[in-house]
C-alpha cells in the first residue's frame, strides 16, 4: 500500500505551483498556438524577485528603520566572513558568503515581527514579480509576432536557457550564481503561507483562464491558433492577441515561482531548468488535454501523483528490474515520461479531457435580445414622429 504521508505540504505546494504553470502554458500553447519552450525562465523570475531583489529591499528597509542595528549586524557578520569588505548591509545580504547569516539571523526576524514592513515588502516583491514577468513576456511576444511555430519554439528555449543557465547561474552579483541566495520568506510559518498563497493563486488562475476561454478574447485566441491569416482577414489584431496571451501567462508562471520559492527558501537558477519547469508542464497538458483548463489541472495532478508514487517505490522497482536504485530515480522516470507522451499522442491525442467549444449566448436569448432592441428602436422612432 502507498504511504500517504509522502503527500506532504511541500508536495501539495508543488502540485499547486505546477497547476498554475500548466494553466499558463495552456493559455499560450493550447489556446493561442504559441509553443513556449522557455517556460522555466518565467517561473524563475518569481524566485529571483524573492531572492535577488527581495533580499536587497529587505536589507535596505532594515537599514532605514534600524540604522544602528544594521551597522552592528554588518560588523558581527564581517567578523564571521573572512575577507569581507562591504559598504552596507544591502551589499552584504547579496553576498553568498554572508547571505544566509544575514537573512536568517537579522532580516527574517525583522520582517515577520513588523507587520507593516512585512505587508509592504510582500506587495513590493509581488509587484516586482509581475513587472519582471511583463517585461520578459513583452520580449517573448516580440519574437512571437515574427516567427513561425518551430522557429519560435527554438528561439524561446534558447533565450530562456541563455538567461537562466548563463546570465543568472553564472553571475554571482544577480542571484548568487551557482550558490544561490536565501529568499525572504513571510509569516512565522512560510510553508503554510506558501500553501495558502499557492492555493488562492491556483483557484484565481483557473477562474481567470476559464472566463478568458469562454470570452470573445478566447475565441479570438483559438482563431489565431487555427488560422492566423483567416483571423486577420476578419479584422483580428494578431499581434495584440498574442501579446496579451503571453504576458498574462508569464505573470501567472512568475507568481507560481514566487510562492514555490517561499517553500524552498534557498535555490539556484539551475533548480528552474528546462526539464522540470518546461518539459514536464508540456507533458502534463498533453496528458490532460490541450486548450482545456480542466484537462490541464487533471493532467497535472495525475502526472505528479503517479511520479511521486513511482519515486516512493523506486527501490523495489530497481530490484525487480535489476537496476541500481539511483539509476531508477534519475533515468527511468524520464524514459517513462517520454513513453507516456508518445502513447498519449498516438492513442488519445486529445488528452484525458478533449477541447470543448467556447460557451456562448444561447441563440434564443440572443434572438430575444435583438428583437428587444429592435422594438425599442421602433418605439423611440414612433415617439419622435408623434412629437
Amino acid at each position: 500500500m502507498v504511504n500517504w504521508w509522502i503527500f506532504s505540504d511541500s508536495f501539495l505546494i508543488t502540485i499547486l505551483a505546477y497547476i498554475v504553470v500548466s494553466i499558463s502554458l495552456n493559455l499560450e500553447a493550447g489556446f493561442t498556438g504559441v509553443p513556449n519552450f522557455g517556460k522555466h525562465l518565467f517561473v524563475f523570475l518569481g524566485a529571483f524577485a524573492a531572492q535577488g531583489i527581495g533580499v536587497r529591499i529587505a536589507a535596505w528597509l532594515y537599514q532605514v528603520v534600524n540604522p544602528e542595528a544594521a551597522s552592528q549586524a554588518l560588523k558581527e557578520v564581517g567578523r564571521l566572513v573572512p575577507g569581507a569588505h562591504w559598504s552596507s548591509i544591502v551589499e552584504a545580504a547579496a553576498d553568498t558568503g554572508a547571505n544566509r547569516i544575514i537573512v536568517n539571523s537579522y532580516l527574517k526576524p525583522f520582517v515577520v515581527e513588523n507587520l507593516a514592513v512585512e505587508i509592504a515588502l510582500l506587495f513590493i516583491v509581488l509587484g516586482v514579480t509581475i513587472l519582471l514577468a511583463m517585461i520578459f513576456g513583452l520580449l517573448a511576444s516580440y519574437a512571437a509576432l515574427r516567427l513561425r511555430e518551430e522557429y519560435l519554439a527554438i528561439l524561446l528555449l534558447s533565450f530562456s536557457e541563455l538567461m537562466v543557465m548563463v546570465v543568472f547561474y553564472q553571475t554571482e552579483s544577480l542571484n548568487g550564481g551557482n550558490k544561490g541566495l536565501w529568499a525572504i520568506t513571510f509569516t512565522h510559518n512560510p510553508i503554510r503561507f506558501a500553501l495558502i498563497g499557492s492555493a488562492v493563486l491556483a483557484v484565481l488562475a483557473f477562474i481567470y483562464a476559464e472566463r478568458l476561454a469562454n470570452s470573445p478574447m478566447g475565441r479570438a485566441m483559438r482563431a489565431v491558433r487555427d488560422d492566423e491569416i483567416a483571423a486577420s482577414v476578419f479584422g483580428r489584431d494578431i499581434a495584440s492577441i498574442r501579446l496579451k496571451a503571453i504576458i498574462a501567462a508569464s505573470v501567472l508562471a512568475a507568481l507560481a515561482g514566487f510562492f514555490y520559492t517561499q517553500n524552498n527558501a534557498s535555490a539556484t537558477a539551475i533548480t528552474f531548468n528546462r526539464v522540470i519547469w518546461t518539459f514536464l508542464p508540456w507533458a502534463m497538458i498533453i496528458l490532460g488535454g490541450m486548450a482545456n483548463n480542466k484537462g490541464a489541472v487533471i493532467g497535472t495532478i495525475v502526472f505528479l501523483i503517479g511520479k511521486r508514487i513511482f519515486e516512493y517505490y523506486q527501490e523495489p522497482i530497481g530490484k525487480l528490474l535489476h537496476i541500481q536504485a539511483e539509476l531508477v530515480g534519475s533515468m527511468l522516470p524520464n524514459i517513462l515520461i517520454g513513453i507516456l507522451i508518445l502513447l498519449v499522442l498516438y492513442l488519445r491525442p486529445q488528452g484525458i479531457i478533449p477541447e470543448h467549444m467556447s460557451k456562448t449566448i444561447e441563440f434564443s436569448k440572443l434572438a430575444e435580445e435583438v428583437v428587444g432592441k429592435e422594438n425599442a428602436r421602433e418605439g423611440s422612432s414612433a415617439q419622435r414622429e408623434e412629437d
